[in-house]
């Protein structure tokens, strides 16, 4: 759940008027380590470090590699890192110091998400006899997957219509 940050404000004024932290959470009703997280991020970076990100960060792969060496350099936790360099999870330093252990450098470059756009199948306008074995293999793999789906629809319409005509005949009883 996401708590704007009107709220989380009033829960790091409660506390710092000398309630505990489990006694702030029961009154508001969160997890008693949101709020010593909301008020360790408040005392390191004031408002902006609580409030409630717009959009998902996006991290550099060099930034990634400071934040990994001067934890490691400064012997810091990844909770103390993450608030130093105002980062909302600590999870996310383990798991990109996890990758830079495994793979170097190149694991900490972002790799792109989702599926690569599909390519058109080039088809020419030469002559059959113009093209090359490449083209004309390329064109008769998308003509087989062009027929294979026009005789899986036609199947889906026959049966559509037998169903249609299953249900006709059945109200006729």
């Amino acid at each position: 759940m996401r708590y704007d940050l009107d709220f989380k404000m009033q829960v790091i004024a409660y506390y710092r008027q000398g309630h505990s932290s489990h006694a702030t959470a029961k009154k508001f009703n969160v997890n008693p380590e949101f709020v010593l997280k909301w008020v360790k991020q408040y005392q390191s970076g004031g408002i902006n470090a609580i409030k409630p990100k717009t959009s998902k960060a996006k991290y550099s792969s060099e930034f990634k590699l400071n934040v990994i060496t001067t934890m490691l350099k400064k012997d810091l936790s990844q909770s103390e890192v993450a608030l130093k360099f105002n980062i909302s999870s600590p999870a996310l330093i383990s798991h990109w110091h996890k990758a830079y252990r495994l793979q170097g450098m190149s694991g900490l470059v972002s790799k792109p998400k989702g599926r690569t756009a599909m390519s058109k199948p080039f088809i020419t306008d030469k002559p059959d006899d113009e093209k090359s074995l490449a083209e004309l293999k390329r064109e008769n793999e998308y003509l087989r997957a062009e027929n294979a789906y026009l005789k899986k629809l036609d199947a889906l319409l026959k049966q559509k219509k037998k169903q249609a005509l299953k249900k006709q005949g059945s109200s006729k009883d």
